[in-house]
């Protein structure tokens, strides 16, 4: 009897005895394959989550072993998902590619990481609380700058336009403009969090969650950093000497440059769990005309919404707007790993290992973070150093473990899931690859 019972019976279960993410629940050990049981996963994961489409790809010893796409590209034309399939937007997964820019300057010697950053923007970035104290490469790193985005780009309107807006102001006017005292916009009781760069002690709450300081305008000054150093912009430097020396096609900052027969409609699912003030934010992204008020139903009769109308192109690329596929993106992840031979390397190994040392940890969220990349630890697991993301029709999660070249990608087309549910499947996700 128990093989008739199905892995959604045993994550609700799960969730409902509160062990989701931490007890063998989803697969029964028996006849089924890894590569079967992970079919059954996902399958149900689309309706259990919900999601639209899902990608997802396990990484062991620096290989990938599996991946697929589960549901579809698009529900209305009912375009299968594939590994293939563009991801107009990674959310903060994206900075990830933009410390490893930063970085790859830090180890050329071309930027320290105790350099006060107003050497190279052109203008002083200074909290005008503390003015004596710089604002380094390193603050921007460990999210300690004190630069505040939550009070810049959270409000429901904010956020919408952060992710949609087509915006075609470059990255160094942006900066200028909203960050340098002498900006049209500039507003220090927006930009600045009232604590020193620097000290770990009194960093702001996050109110999202994320960890304490979080701010994605630290990437985007590490952005204009590199510009400015590289001479050249941060789409291209990042093309240049990321994405073309691994050979990546399917992935790029400019929605309008990847080939739009693969790009993946991002969804919102009608009847998603969330909190009530989350609410606010789906009716601003309706309101603003970038999510469309017309449901589309799946096979699972799960109703969705589609961001039509959600360009993910900005300023703020390097905070949040990367467009990939998961095969492209397992690539990058893939060259950070020592055990992959085959990939080029993007860093020293040297210089890895230093992303990749605790800098510090905050005990109101329980995260840990080293040079921009998060530790994800679990006693069975191991350490594991990665980033989540999410935005309008995504949640992603990438993490590796340096010691044994392990790893995952999974990418979740639909912010507002079940987090349990989640926390249960990456759970499942690792003990799966145990079988590899």
């Amino acid at each position: 009897m128990m093989q008739k019972i199905s892995r959604r019976g045993l994550l609700k279960s799960a969730v409902i005895a509160g062990v989701a993410g931490t007890a063998s629940t989803w697969w029964l050990q028996g006849t089924e394959t890894p590569e079967e049981t992970l079919d059954e996963m996902f399958n149900d994961a689309l309706t259990d989550l919900p999601a639209a489409s899902i990608g997802v790809a396990l990484i062991k010893n620096g290989q990938m072993v599996w991946g697929k796409g589960f549901g579809y590209q698009n529900l209305e034309n009912r375009v299968p998902a594939t590994l293939d399939s563009i991801w107009p937007t990674l959310g903060s997964v994206s900075k990830l590619v933009t410390w490893i820019a930063l970085m790859q300057l830090v180890e050329q010697n071309q930027v320290r990481l105790d350099d006060d950053v107003s050497d190279f923007l052109g203008f002083i970035l200074r909290n005008p609380r503390f003015p004596d104290t710089a604002i380094t490469p390193y603050h921007l790193l460990t999210h300690s700058s004190s630069l505040s985005t939550r009070r810049m780009t959270s409000a429901p309107d904010s956020m919408a336009d952060f992710f949609c807006k087509q915006d075609s102001v470059d990255l160094k006017t942006w900066a200028t403009t909203y960050l340098s005292p002498q900006g049209a916009q500039y507003n220090p009781e927006l930009v600045f969090d009232p604590y020193r760069p620097g000290d770990f002690s009194q960093l702001t709450p996050d109110p999202i969650g994320v960890i304490s300081g979080y701010s994605s305008l630290n990437t985007m000054v590490a952005a204009c950093l590199i510009e400015q150093v590289s001479r050249l912009s941060f789409e291209d430097y990042t093309q240049q000497y990321i994405f073309s020396p691994l050979g990546l096609k399917d992935v790029g900052w400019q929605k309008a440059d990847l080939d739009q027969r693969k790009i993946i409609t991002p969804y919102e699912a009608k009847n998603s769990p969330r909190a009530p003030i989350m609410a606010v934010f789906t009716q601003q992204m309706k309101d603003r005309g970038y999510l469309s008020k017309t449901a589309v139903t799946a096979d699972d009769h799960k109703t969705y919404f589609a961001f039509n109308a959600c360009r993910y192109f900005s300023p703020l690329n390097a905070a949040a707007l990367l467009g990939s596929s998961t095969n492209a993106f397992v690539t990058l992840m893939r060259a950070c790993l020592p055990q992959d031979k085959t990939t080029p390397a993007l860093l020293q190994r040297e210089t890895l290992e230093s992303m990749w040392q605790v800098q510090r940890h905050d005990p109101r969220t329980g995260s840990t973070l080293g040079l921009g990349w998060f530790q994800f630890k679990s006693p069975r697991y191991g350490a594991f150093w990665g980033h989540d993301g999410g935005g309008p029709g995504i949640l992603s999660r990438v993490m590796i473990d340096p010691e044994t070249g392990d790893g995952l990608v999974l990418l979740i087309n639909n912010f507002f899931v079940d987090f349990r549910k989640r926390a249960a499947l990456i759970d499942q996700m690792m003990k799966t690859l145990e079988r590899f």
